[in-house]
């Protein structure tokens, strides 16, 4: 979807702020806070980021100028920058602002902000267009009882998992199992993973007892009826080494055509895995290796089946059967059997 035609002329993919000139101005600044700069200094920064004849239009607008004020004349007759900061960042463009706009309407989108930082941003982007609408996509391939995003249950279940996360401590948790059996938990939070197919969040974690690391545990969260963070101290505990550790041994291998823009679809695609990707200039194609949790396998299979004729699965030998025994049954259901395909040609 596209926004209202009279705001069109608005969102530019293409801004002035991230220009040559804009980047040369930003490196003097930046430099000028640190120490000051000769006329020299500042003729050799704006020529590293420009053109050499830019120096002779931008330097005397800095020094003596319309931007004069932006630095400050020393007694040594060198300049020092009045912004005081050695990192300047551009300010976000409309088409920024518009993608923002359109984020704020997405579910999953607000289960990461507080309802007061909510309310800041609905606020600074009330006079700017949504870039789209949630009801522009449609998802085919999804399933209806995703998790309830809007309930203030949910939300407070995942801001305390995401405070667990980010102070590294362990958490308690009243959970409904598959049959409906409640029980507590106590666990070291590892790592949220989304399911686009489920439209679910699970929570990848390991148990943790009396200080103790136990077994890995996959929580849904929409299953944890409440939650709270423990007292007990976490020790040496590197999450990321742990989810890497207790994922298959043997990734599952894919070659990667240079057509269609493959690469790129395969690496935003399967952004949510560990990967190792190589590039083999006799082929002309990429080696990726993809890393995933066993109760994944099956919606990786599907993934991968969906980019076609542009990646080829070369392994490991059990995750091929599986392509193999799921391919022929496609054909025999659109096709019948391969006795009565062979008849019918």
């Amino acid at each position: 979807m596209m926004p209202q035609k009279e705001t069109l002329e608005h969102l530019s993919l293409f801004e002035e702020v991230y220009g040559s000139y804009f980047q040369a101005v930003r490196s003097v600044l930046e430099h000028a806070s640190l120490t000051p700069l000769s006329l020299q200094d500042m003729y050799e920064l704006v020529s590293s980021c420009a053109f050499e004849e830019s120096a002779s239009g931008i330097i005397p607008k800095l020094t003596d100028g319309p931007w004069s004020s932006l630095l400050e004349k020393t007694e040594e007759k060198t300049w020092k920058s009045r912004l005081n900061s050695a990192s300047l960042k551009p300010p976000l463009t409309t088409l920024q602002k518009s993608w923002l706009k359109a984020l704020l309407s997405d579910r999953r989108f607000r289960l990461f902000f507080t309802e007061r930082q909510l309310e800041r941003l609905s606020e600074d982007l009330q006079d700017i267009p949504a870039l789209y609408e949630q009801s522009d996509f449609h998802y085919f391939d999804q399933y209806a009882d995703g998790d309830p995003y809007e309930t203030a249950e949910y939300r407070a279940v995942f801001q305390t998992v995401l405070k667990a996360l980010t102070e590294n401590k362990a958490l308690f948790a009243a959970y409904e199992g598959g049959k409906g059996n409640s029980m507590t938990l106590e666990v070291l939070p590892c790592r949220l993973q989304y399911s686009q197919k489920d439209d679910k969040f699970r929570l990848l974690s390991v148990s943790f007892r009396r200080g103790r690391i136990g077994s890995p545990t996959i929580l849904n969260l929409g299953r944890i009826k409440a939650c709270h963070l423990s007292r007990t101290p976490v020790e040496r505990f590197d999450r990321n080494r742990f989810i890497l550790s207790e994922q298959k041994s043997e990734p599952v291998r894919i070659r990667i055509e240079n057509k269609r823009n493959a690469l790129e679809r395969c690496m935003l695609h399967f952004a949510n895995y560990e990967k190792q990707t190589i590039y083999e200039p006799d082929t002309d194609t990429w080696l990726c290796s993809l890393f995933y949790d066993p109760s994944d396998e099956t919606e990786l299979l599907i993934e991968l089946l969906s980019f076609g004729p542009v990646i080829r699965i070369l392994g490991p030998e059990s995750f091929l059967k599986q392509v193999c025994e799921r391919v022929k049954r496609q054909h025999e259901l659109f096709y019948g059997d391969v006795q009565d395909t062979q008849d019918s040609f």
